[in-house]
Protein backbone atom coordinates (compact mmCIF):
# COMPACT_ATOMS: atom_id res chain seq x y z
CA UNK A 1 0.00 0.00 0.00
CA UNK A 2 3.28 2.27 -0.12
CA UNK A 3 2.25 5.46 -2.21
CA UNK A 4 -2.10 4.91 -1.60
CA UNK A 5 -4.01 7.25 -0.40
CA UNK A 6 -6.75 5.74 2.12
CA UNK A 7 -9.57 7.97 3.36
CA UNK A 8 -12.12 6.24 5.96
CA UNK A 9 -14.75 7.41 7.61
CA UNK A 10 -15.20 6.33 11.52
CA UNK A 11 -11.72 5.94 11.76
CA UNK A 12 -11.31 6.75 15.43
CA UNK A 13 -13.13 4.35 17.18
CA UNK A 14 -13.76 0.32 16.63
CA UNK A 15 -13.18 -1.72 13.08
CA UNK A 16 -12.08 2.02 11.58
CA UNK A 17 -9.73 2.84 13.61
CA UNK A 18 -8.37 -0.80 13.27
CA UNK A 19 -8.47 -0.58 9.43
CA UNK A 20 -6.92 2.82 9.22
CA UNK A 21 -4.06 1.24 12.31
CA UNK A 22 -3.27 -1.79 9.18
CA UNK A 23 -3.06 0.54 6.12
CA UNK A 24 -0.69 2.61 7.77
CA UNK A 25 1.03 0.10 8.94
CA UNK A 26 1.51 -1.12 5.37
CA UNK A 27 2.53 2.23 4.20
CA UNK A 28 -0.44 3.90 3.16
CA UNK A 29 -1.37 7.59 3.20
CA UNK A 30 -4.49 7.86 5.92
CA UNK A 31 -7.40 10.13 5.84
CA UNK A 32 -9.47 9.48 9.01
CA UNK A 33 -12.41 10.89 8.77
CA UNK A 34 -13.74 11.74 12.51
CA UNK A 35 -16.86 13.50 14.07
CA UNK A 36 -14.69 14.34 17.46
CA UNK A 37 -11.99 16.13 16.87
CA UNK A 38 -10.23 15.39 20.44
CA UNK A 39 -11.20 11.68 20.41
CA UNK A 40 -9.73 12.12 16.53
CA UNK A 41 -6.81 13.32 17.86
CA UNK A 42 -5.78 11.00 20.34
CA UNK A 43 -6.86 8.65 17.41
CA UNK A 44 -3.86 10.31 15.14
CA UNK A 45 -1.61 9.92 17.74
CA UNK A 46 -1.92 6.57 18.72
CA UNK A 47 -2.21 4.91 15.12
CA UNK A 48 1.52 6.91 14.52
CA UNK A 49 2.69 6.14 17.37
CA UNK A 50 2.19 2.36 16.96
CA UNK A 51 2.27 2.27 12.83
CA UNK A 52 5.98 4.77 12.55
CA UNK A 53 3.60 6.06 9.86
CA UNK A 54 3.59 9.85 9.93
CA UNK A 55 1.04 10.00 6.99
CA UNK A 56 -1.71 10.10 8.80
CA UNK A 57 -3.96 12.83 8.78
CA UNK A 58 -7.21 13.89 10.62
CA UNK A 59 -10.78 15.39 8.85
CA UNK A 60 -13.46 15.86 10.89
CA UNK A 61 -17.14 15.90 9.89
CA UNK A 62 -20.24 15.08 11.39
CA UNK A 63 -21.99 12.65 9.12
CA UNK A 64 -25.52 13.17 10.48
CA UNK A 65 -25.39 17.05 8.62
CA UNK A 66 -24.44 16.56 4.85
CA UNK A 67 -23.32 20.67 5.19
CA UNK A 68 -20.40 19.25 7.17
CA UNK A 69 -20.02 16.15 4.91
CA UNK A 70 -19.52 18.78 1.86
CA UNK A 71 -17.31 20.67 4.07
CA UNK A 72 -14.83 17.77 4.35
CA UNK A 73 -14.98 16.65 0.96
CA UNK A 74 -13.81 20.17 -0.28
CA UNK A 75 -11.09 19.63 2.11
CA UNK A 76 -10.12 16.76 0.77
CA UNK A 77 -10.51 17.64 -2.70
CA UNK A 78 -8.57 21.22 -2.37
CA UNK A 79 -5.69 18.25 -1.12
CA UNK A 80 -5.20 15.46 -3.01
CA UNK A 81 -5.67 14.52 -6.70
CA UNK A 82 -6.15 11.50 -6.13
CA UNK A 83 -7.93 8.37 -3.92
CA UNK A 84 -7.07 5.17 -4.35
CA UNK A 85 -9.00 3.80 -1.69
CA UNK A 86 -12.44 4.97 0.33
CA UNK A 87 -13.92 3.11 2.91
CA UNK A 88 -17.38 3.95 4.00
CA UNK A 89 -17.01 2.32 7.39
CA UNK A 90 -18.86 4.93 9.96
CA UNK A 91 -21.98 3.33 11.20
CA UNK A 92 -24.52 4.16 13.68
CA UNK A 93 -27.04 2.29 16.24
CA UNK A 94 -30.04 3.93 17.89
CA UNK A 95 -32.95 2.71 19.45
CA UNK A 96 -34.59 5.67 19.42
CA UNK A 97 -35.90 8.18 16.67
CA UNK A 98 -34.28 10.98 16.13
CA UNK A 99 -34.45 13.30 13.01
CA UNK A 100 -30.91 15.25 11.43
CA UNK A 101 -30.56 18.87 11.18
CA UNK A 102 -31.42 17.73 7.50
CA UNK A 103 -34.68 16.18 8.78
CA UNK A 104 -33.92 12.69 7.95
CA UNK A 105 -33.92 9.58 10.45
CA UNK A 106 -30.18 9.44 11.79
CA UNK A 107 -29.28 6.22 10.84
CA UNK A 108 -30.32 6.38 7.43
CA UNK A 109 -28.44 9.49 6.96
CA UNK A 110 -25.42 8.46 8.67
CA UNK A 111 -25.54 4.77 7.42
CA UNK A 112 -26.25 5.47 4.06
CA UNK A 113 -26.98 8.78 3.10
CA UNK A 114 -24.02 10.32 3.89
CA UNK A 115 -21.92 7.50 2.49
CA UNK A 116 -23.93 7.84 -0.52
CA UNK A 117 -22.87 11.72 -0.79
CA UNK A 118 -19.33 11.44 0.45
CA UNK A 119 -18.62 8.82 -2.48
CA UNK A 120 -20.16 11.00 -5.37
CA UNK A 121 -18.48 14.61 -4.00
CA UNK A 122 -15.25 12.33 -4.41
CA UNK A 123 -15.46 10.34 -7.44
CA UNK A 124 -13.23 13.48 -9.43
CA UNK A 125 -10.37 12.18 -7.56
CA UNK A 126 -11.67 8.38 -7.58
CA UNK A 127 -11.24 8.36 -11.17
CA UNK A 128 -7.86 10.12 -11.14
CA UNK A 129 -6.39 6.75 -9.63
CA UNK A 130 -5.04 4.14 -11.51
CA UNK A 131 -7.42 1.86 -10.18
CA UNK A 132 -9.42 3.25 -7.14
CA UNK A 133 -11.59 0.87 -4.81
CA UNK A 134 -14.76 1.38 -3.05
CA UNK A 135 -15.71 -0.30 -0.26
CA UNK A 136 -18.95 0.16 1.83
CA UNK A 137 -19.07 -1.70 5.20
CA UNK A 138 -22.76 -3.11 5.49
CA UNK A 139 -24.07 -5.48 8.07
CA UNK A 140 -25.87 -9.21 8.44
CA UNK A 141 -28.80 -6.83 9.06
CA UNK A 142 -29.52 -6.31 5.27
CA UNK A 143 -31.28 -9.77 4.97
CA UNK A 144 -34.05 -8.63 7.26
CA UNK A 145 -34.03 -5.35 6.05
CA UNK A 146 -36.81 -3.36 4.01
CA UNK A 147 -36.83 -0.47 1.85
CA UNK A 148 -39.52 1.67 3.89
CA UNK A 149 -39.91 4.41 0.72
CA UNK A 150 -43.36 5.08 2.15
CA UNK A 151 -42.15 6.11 5.23
CA UNK A 152 -38.25 6.36 5.04
CA UNK A 153 -38.06 7.73 8.67
CA UNK A 154 -40.00 4.99 9.83
CA UNK A 155 -41.74 7.39 11.94
CA UNK A 156 -45.19 5.83 11.66
CA UNK A 157 -43.69 2.58 13.80
CA UNK A 158 -40.35 3.28 14.65
CA UNK A 159 -37.92 0.72 15.45
CA UNK A 160 -34.29 0.86 15.91
CA UNK A 161 -33.43 -2.20 14.86
CA UNK A 162 -35.86 -2.09 11.58
CA UNK A 163 -34.39 1.57 10.74
CA UNK A 164 -30.82 -0.56 11.16
CA UNK A 165 -31.66 -2.83 8.79
CA UNK A 166 -33.10 -0.68 6.49
CA UNK A 167 -29.52 1.40 6.17
CA UNK A 168 -27.66 -1.78 5.94
CA UNK A 169 -29.73 -3.26 2.96
CA UNK A 170 -29.58 0.27 1.55
CA UNK A 171 -25.31 -0.05 1.90
CA UNK A 172 -25.66 -3.04 -0.48
CA UNK A 173 -28.12 -2.21 -2.55
CA UNK A 174 -26.10 1.20 -3.24
CA UNK A 175 -23.20 -0.69 -4.20
CA UNK A 176 -24.27 -3.06 -6.58
CA UNK A 177 -25.68 -0.17 -8.65
CA UNK A 178 -22.66 2.10 -7.93
CA UNK A 179 -20.75 -1.42 -9.33
CA UNK A 180 -22.99 -1.37 -12.38
CA UNK A 181 -22.65 2.62 -13.44
CA UNK A 182 -18.90 2.03 -12.69
CA UNK A 183 -18.66 -1.05 -14.72
CA UNK A 184 -16.22 0.96 -17.79
CA UNK A 185 -13.85 2.16 -15.12
CA UNK A 186 -11.03 1.25 -13.41
CA UNK A 187 -13.10 1.37 -9.98
CA UNK A 188 -14.16 -1.59 -8.33
CA UNK A 189 -17.01 -1.65 -5.94
CA UNK A 190 -17.68 -4.16 -2.91
CA UNK A 191 -19.62 -4.23 0.45
CA UNK A 192 -18.93 -6.51 3.40
CA UNK A 193 -20.42 -8.03 6.79
CA UNK A 194 -17.44 -7.51 9.13
CA UNK A 195 -19.15 -9.91 11.57
CA UNK A 196 -20.34 -9.62 14.77
CA UNK A 197 -17.67 -7.13 16.42
CA UNK A 198 -17.85 -6.10 20.26
CA UNK A 199 -17.73 -2.52 19.29
CA UNK A 200 -19.34 0.15 21.19
CA UNK A 201 -21.98 0.23 18.31
CA UNK A 202 -24.71 -1.36 20.35
CA UNK A 203 -24.36 0.75 23.61
CA UNK A 204 -22.62 4.30 22.44
CA UNK A 205 -25.98 5.64 22.05
CA UNK A 206 -28.22 3.65 23.76
CA UNK A 207 -29.98 2.62 27.08
CA UNK A 208 -31.80 -0.38 28.19
CA UNK A 209 -32.49 -3.52 27.08
CA UNK A 210 -30.60 -3.19 23.91
CA UNK A 211 -27.37 -1.67 25.74
CA UNK A 212 -27.27 -4.57 28.29
CA UNK A 213 -27.79 -7.39 25.61
CA UNK A 214 -24.79 -6.08 23.46
CA UNK A 215 -22.90 -5.43 26.53
CA UNK A 216 -23.24 -9.00 27.89
CA UNK A 217 -22.50 -10.50 24.60
CA UNK A 218 -19.09 -8.31 23.82
CA UNK A 219 -16.77 -10.49 25.19
CA UNK A 220 -17.83 -13.19 23.08
CA UNK A 221 -17.76 -11.59 19.56
CA UNK A 222 -14.77 -10.75 17.27
CA UNK A 223 -12.27 -8.34 18.37
CA UNK A 224 -11.75 -4.55 16.18
CA UNK A 225 -9.01 -6.15 14.05
CA UNK A 226 -11.16 -9.44 13.51
CA UNK A 227 -13.93 -7.08 12.06
CA UNK A 228 -11.55 -5.16 9.89
CA UNK A 229 -9.90 -7.62 8.08
CA UNK A 230 -12.12 -8.10 5.72
CA UNK A 231 -12.09 -3.73 4.63
CA UNK A 232 -8.15 -4.34 4.83
CA UNK A 233 -8.37 -7.45 2.04
CA UNK A 234 -10.78 -5.69 0.14
CA UNK A 235 -8.47 -2.31 0.08
CA UNK A 236 -5.01 -4.13 -0.40
CA UNK A 237 -5.27 -7.57 -2.08
CA UNK A 238 -4.93 -8.46 -5.65
CA UNK A 239 -7.39 -11.32 -5.21
CA UNK A 240 -10.00 -8.48 -5.78
CA UNK A 241 -8.08 -5.87 -7.32
CA UNK A 242 -10.88 -6.61 -10.75
CA UNK A 243 -13.62 -7.65 -8.58
CA UNK A 244 -16.91 -5.22 -8.12
CA UNK A 245 -20.34 -5.69 -7.06
CA UNK A 246 -19.66 -8.16 -4.89
CA UNK A 247 -20.63 -9.14 -1.08
CA UNK A 248 -18.31 -10.14 1.22
CA UNK A 249 -17.67 -12.19 5.04
CA UNK A 250 -14.48 -13.29 6.36
CA UNK A 251 -13.01 -12.58 3.18
CA UNK A 252 -15.15 -14.48 1.00
CA UNK A 253 -17.71 -13.35 -1.34
CA UNK A 254 -20.93 -14.46 -0.72
CA UNK A 255 -24.73 -13.57 -1.33
CA UNK A 256 -26.59 -11.10 0.54
CA UNK A 257 -29.65 -10.08 0.72
CA UNK A 258 -32.42 -11.50 -2.02
CA UNK A 259 -34.22 -8.35 -2.36
CA UNK A 260 -30.21 -6.60 -2.56
CA UNK A 261 -30.55 -7.94 -6.32
CA UNK A 262 -33.70 -6.26 -7.51
CA UNK A 263 -32.48 -3.61 -9.90
CA UNK A 264 -35.89 -2.34 -9.91
CA UNK A 265 -35.64 -1.26 -6.14
CA UNK A 266 -31.55 -0.23 -6.16
CA UNK A 267 -32.60 2.28 -9.40
CA UNK A 268 -35.59 3.68 -6.83
CA UNK A 269 -33.33 3.96 -4.22
CA UNK A 270 -30.66 5.66 -6.37
CA UNK A 271 -33.40 8.72 -7.35
CA UNK A 272 -34.47 8.79 -3.98
CA UNK A 273 -30.90 9.14 -2.66
CA UNK A 274 -30.04 11.74 -5.20
CA UNK A 275 -33.15 14.22 -4.41
CA UNK A 276 -32.60 13.17 -0.40
CA UNK A 277 -28.75 14.16 -0.72
CA UNK A 278 -29.15 17.17 -3.19
CA UNK A 279 -27.08 16.03 -5.84
CA UNK A 280 -28.23 17.07 -9.13
CA UNK A 281 -25.74 15.48 -11.74
CA UNK A 282 -25.22 12.03 -11.88
CA UNK A 283 -22.25 9.57 -12.15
Amino acid sequence: MEGKICLITGANTGIGKATAEELARKGATILMVCRNSKKGKLAKAEIIKKTGNNQVNLYIADLSSFTSVREMAEQVISTYSRLDVLINNAGIFYTKFQLTEDGIERQFQVNHLSGFLLTHLLLPILKNAPAARIINVSSIGNYKGDIHFHDLNIEKSYSGLKAYRQSKLANVLFTYELARKLATTKITVNTLHPGVVGTQIGFANNRGLAAIVWWLGSPFMLSDAEGAATSIFLACSDDVKEVSGKYFERCKSKKSAEKSYDLSLANKLWGVSEKLCGIKKGI
